[in-house]
């Protein structure tokens, strides 16, 4: 598909943020499962709930777009599964096995990210309707929270190693 327009690069990026998350809530149930400690379990575990929300804003995006939801695949969100798939399989030392089950977690949340900063800023441009901007902003907010927890991990996992 031949893109010629603000409009119809919009649609696209929805489509694959939507894609985006719905692998999501696999990705973080498998994440969890990787993951050697309670706490970078508890950092997966607790996000389910605030991705289920994030579809359903995107959801009801396409509704107030007139359009069906539909996800389109993305090579960069394929490459992270895989990459989630291959370290499963190789890591066996329990704090790499934290480490890297944090890694992809990042990796994620800062794909998703991008993808919503993108998102809102076509948004803006083709001024479409407050609700739309709206969720695409609580979407966005809701992943830096995910992330900057992720980071604080890595932070106190460095502190502690250094003291």
């Amino acid at each position: 598909m031949s893109i010629t327009s603000k409009r119809e690069l919009f649609d696209r990026e929805l489509q694959k943020l939507y894609h985006a998350e719905i692998e999501i809530l696999d990705l973080h149930s498998d994440l969890a499962d990787a993951a050697a400690s309670d706490e970078v379990r508890a950092i997966f575990g607790g996000h389910e709930g605030d991705t289920v929300d994030q579809i359903d804003r995107i959801e009801a995006i396409f509704a107030a777009l007139d359009m069906e939801p539909r996800e389109q695949g993305s090579p960069i969100m394929e490459g992270l599964l895989a990459e989630k798939d291959q370290f499963v399989l190789d890591v066996e030392d329990d704090d790499l096995r934290d480490l890297d089950v944090i890694n992809i977690g990042m990796i994620n949340e800062r794909l998703e990210i991008t993808l919503l900063d993108r998102l809102i800023l076509l948004a803006d441009e083709l001024g479409l309707s407050e609700p739309t901007v709206s969720n695409l902003q609580e979407n966005r907010a809701e992943a830096q929270v995910a992330l900057d927890r992720m980071q604080q991990f890595l932070e106190e996992r460095r502190v502690g190693k250094s003291s």
